[in-house]
């Protein structure tokens, strides 16, 4: 009797020892991350960014800490009806949303109050990321506890928060709790998953069985329930792997890798072009899933599973051919203008440190010469990148994929876009062009808005806004179009695209040439039947038509103060900084000028107007040939 007793009791000791053991391989951060962080503190770059955390938790603690109870509405919906300018947030005043522009506070708006809340979420998950980076830099036990405090106060409120979608109905499959939708909620989550775990240690087995039963389990039952075709299943994904983690459970890790279409593998097996780019063709759709499967791979490091193989280093090294000169990207399809490969920097320095590859240290080295370091994924990295003498290398490229092609030559580059159509994402916009002087875009791509306000579908996604032609006033179709010739060349090089199918019976090819600070455009359209081309250039400069008399377009109603008149043969037009537009066309044409939304506002600063330059031909076919002689 005895000696069982003694057998069970080891076994007992075995199973627990074993059940230990694995609880301790579910982790975020390893013992040399934890290293790294608390060297990388000691470093006067270091020292700066805990300054900045400690500020985000100071100004954060100004104001009540306690989780709203009304469910959080749709962040695009926080905006400006009439100036598309994000309001101002402002902690007291939850029903009343100030605009910069109009100098007014807008009220009686349930979606604006709504987004409010959101707002609020966003801020809190600042605060917990900056009292979890402290915890990590310092072992203080006050950060610890303030993560502590702010989840036990969602995990009694969660449980109530009704399943709702932006209009606050239920919408299976996409629908939040804490938020409207699904992603916000994954994208929250993946983050205060990371906060939990690492807070998790100061906590009684109480408030850790509170938290996780109130928020963390409940979570992940919800997104382990959601479904979506594009990024937003990568940030689901990311979000249950990130609670797997934090609850110490592969069975939930593993719905996220291995689920049918849905998984991890699959997402990446269908979304990935052999190019490198995410299927939605937008920069800013590029790199925002690419944040969940980075913090996909760190979550499931812990459980020996290496998701940093060649097709997630391919994603991070493409898009950096992409760049203009300054390191701004185009604003392809809905791209927020102005991303720059500064914003991306925090990614950079762990795919450096994890993959150990010398580009994206070359990439990070290139950023911090014109920035400051300041991404607390920075403390993880620890790399001393002051004597690395790296550089990003651009030369004209094709993405065969993607569909788009750039010319350069020094620091001009042209763009051409040709490629499928970026489905929900995507903008009609075939054959469109944008070009950089090396200073700035002086023919952009305005990309978009944000989603909540009018001029997102009454202008940044219509064909008009865009440097391509549009057919019988009419929006392209949402199509694929293949660029048919790339031969890059030491001072440009030459590319040609043709469009079959985004207008029915229309052939459409575009032909470009970049010899040094010569470029020459021809854009030709072919039909059986007659229609009506306008051939676009938005233009940032505003230019005078001669011989031109006041008119509308009422069919593109967001241009405005419109200008008119005929010509046939060659015309030409200065820019602001000296650069020539000449337009060679060989029959009658109408030619339009006005003013149209432009670069979209940035948060609180307002946008900037642009000025479409239409080209009007009346027949069979359309021959514009347009030559560009940019300044050095």
């Amino acid at each position: 009797m005895m000696k069982n007793r003694f057998f069970l009791l080891i076994g007992l000791f075995l199973v627990q020892t074993v059940f230990a053991q694995q609880n301790a391989d579910f982790y975020f951060y390893s013992q040399e991350d934890l290293n790294n962080i608390k060297s990388s503190s000691r470093t006067e770059w270091g020292k700066k960014i805990l300054d900045r955390l400690d500020e985000t938790i100071i100004a954060r603690e100004k104001h009540s800490l306690e989780i709203p109870t009304l469910e959080g509405g749709h962040g695009h919906h926080y905006f400006c009806p009439v100036h598309n300018t994000q309001f101002v947030f402002d902690w007291d005043s939850p029903k009343e949303h100030y605009c910069t522009v109009c100098k007014k506070k807008w009220s009686g708006v349930d979606r604006y109050d709504w987004a409010w809340v959101n707002f609020v979420h966003a801020a809190n998950l600042d605060y917990l990321k900056a009292n979890m980076y402290l915890y990590l830099a310092t072992d203080k036990k006050r950060y610890a506890r303030n993560i502590t405090s702010m989840l036990l106060d969602l995990s009694r409120k969660y449980p109530a928060y009704k399943i709702h979608d932006r209009e606050r109905k239920y919408n299976p499959g996409t629908s939040g709790k804490l938020f409207s939708q699904s992603l916000d909620e994954a994208v929250w989550a993946i983050d205060a998953a990371r906060a939990y775990l690492v807070a998790s240690k100061v906590m009684t087995v109480e408030e850790q069985r509170q938290i996780e039963n109130g928020f963390l389990r409940p979570c992940a039952e919800l997104l382990m329930a959601s479904r979506d075709k594009g990024n937003w299943q990568v940030w689901h994904n990311g979000g249950i792997m990130a609670l797997g983690v934090a609850l110490k459970s592969d069975s939930i890790i593993d719905v996220a890798l291995n689920k049918p279409v849905l998984g991890y593998y699959d997402m990446q097996k269908y979304h990935v072009y052999d190019d490198g780019w995410w299927n939605e063709g937008s920069v800013v759709y590029h790199f925002y899933p690419l944040r969940a499967i980075l913090l996909s791979a760190e979550a499931v490091r812990c459980r020996h599973i290496d998701l940093y193989d060649p097709k997630v280093v391919n994603m991070f090294l493409s898009p950096v051919q992409m760049l203009y000169s300054d390191l701004m990207f185009p604003s392809q399809n809905d791209g927020w203008y102005g991303t720059t490969l500064f914003d991306q920097t925090g990614l950079y320095e762990i795919v450096a440190l994890r993959t150990g590859n010398r580009q994206m240290t070359d990439i990070l080295a290139a950023c911090y010469k014109k920035i400051e370091r300041r991404s607390p994924e920075a403390l993880i990295n620890g790399m001393d990148l002051k004597s690395h003498d790296g550089g990003v290398s651009l030369t004209s490229h094709l993405f065969p994929n993607l569909g788009v092609g750039i010319l350069r030559f020094r620091d001009k580059a042209v763009v051409l876009k040709n490629g499928p159509s970026g489905g929900l994402h995507g903008h009609p916009d075939k054959l469109s062009i944008s070009i950089h002087d090396g200073r700035k875009e002086i023919l952009p791509d305005l990309g978009t808005t944000a989603y909540g306000v009018p001029d997102c579908y009454a202008w940044y996604q219509k064909t008009i806004s865009h440097n391509t032609v549009t057919v019988d006033k009419k929006n392209q179709k949402a199509t694929e179009g293949e660029i048919t010739l790339f031969e890059p060349t030491s001072d440009g090089g030459s590319i040609k695209a043709v469009s079959d199918s985004a207008y029915a019976g229309v052939r459409m090819c575009r032909s470009l040439s970049l010899d040094g600070l010569v470029l020459t455009d021809r854009f030709t359209c072919e039909s059986e039947d007659e229609h009506v081309y306008d051939y676009t250039l938005i233009l940032r400069d505003s230019i005078a038509l001669p011989a031109a008399r006041r008119d509308t377009l009422p069919e593109y109603e967001r241009i405005s103060s419109v200008s008119k008149s005929r010509g046939k043969g060659s015309c030409s037009f200065e820019l602001r900084d000296g650069t020539e537009l000449i337009l060679n066309v060989q029959v009658p044409y109408e030619l339009y000028t006005g003013v149209a939304p432009g670069i979209p506002p940035k948060g609180l600063k307002p946008g900037e107007d642009v000025y479409p330059l239409i080209i009007r031909i009346k027949g069979k076919k359309m021959d514009i040939e347009t030559i560009w002689k940019l300044v050095d």
